[in-house]
């Protein structure tokens, strides 16, 4: 498998952004696209390393577990990297996308990575956001840095990799803006905290559910099997 260039990520970004009607310059709305596509996605609690899986039935249907530990910027590009995955994989397999700090990742991995950076930052977007002196001079303020990230609904992390490799910011800046404390910059600047923070524990997004109520309703399966169905997904208990 080739590796994407970064023009060429950029391009099935926008390809996707225009066959799913999001505006080239609008932020990405992960939960309305997972229910346009009817993902079905499921939000746990999962061990720090281990960011989420997706899986593709020979039927066409999909599913996603997303790792709700996480912060909703990490949980937003996780989205984003399992829908390269699950559309644009040649051979789309089952998948874990967990943690491999100090290893080279595959180039699979990597190009689910560019594709969900361009997915979430169109390059275009980001650069109307930023100053021209603040362009020029490859130095973007962290008033800037904050506007972006928060109107995106991305970590910092994610949009200074993005800003780097669009070379916006120099590699010294990147470095310095990494050191800063994520939720003391966003609070001194009056920003709310969820984006920085977990969230969406036990949230599931599809129809799964209402199928299963449907075959029920249609005695198509028993009340019992019913309740395990539900059960599978966290509804049912008592």
């Amino acid at each position: 498998m080739k590796k994407l260039s970064l023009k060429e990520a950029d391009d099935l970004a926008l390809s996707f952004r225009t066959e799913y009607g999001i505006g080239n310059s609008q932020p990405f709305h992960a939960k309305t696209i997972l229910r346009k596509l009817n993902i079905l996605t499921v939000y746990r609690p999962l061990s720090e390393d281990l960011h989420g899986l997706s899986l593709k039935s020979k039927d066409g249907k999909c599913f996603m577990l997303i790792n709700s530990s996480r912060t909703r910027g990490h949980q937003h590009f996780t989205i984003a990297h399992e829908l390269y995955h699950l559309f644009y994989e040649e051979h789309p397999i089952p998948h874990i996308d967990e943690e491999n700090e100090g290893m080279s990742r595959p180039i699979p991995e990597q190009n689910a990575d560019a594709f969900a950076s361009a997915l979430l930052l169109p390059s275009n977007a980001v650069k109307q956001m930023i100053p021209e002196p603040e362009l020029q001079q490859k130095n973007v303020s962290i008033a800037t840095i904050l506007k972006i990230e928060q109107f995106f609904s991305v970590s910092r992390k994610a949009l200074l990799n993005r800003l780097l490799k669009l070379k916006y910011i120099s590699q010294e800046q990147y470095e310095s803006l990494c050191g800063l404390p994520v939720k003391w910059s966003a609070k001194a600047y009056g920003y709310d905290l969820s984006l920085y923070e977990p969230g969406n524990e036990n949230l599931i997004i599809g129809d799964f559910g209402e199928k299963a109520r449907l075959l029920f309703e249609h005695e198509k399966i028993s009340e019992g099997h019913y309740h395990e169905l539900m059960q599978l997904i966290g509804y049912g208990e008592s």
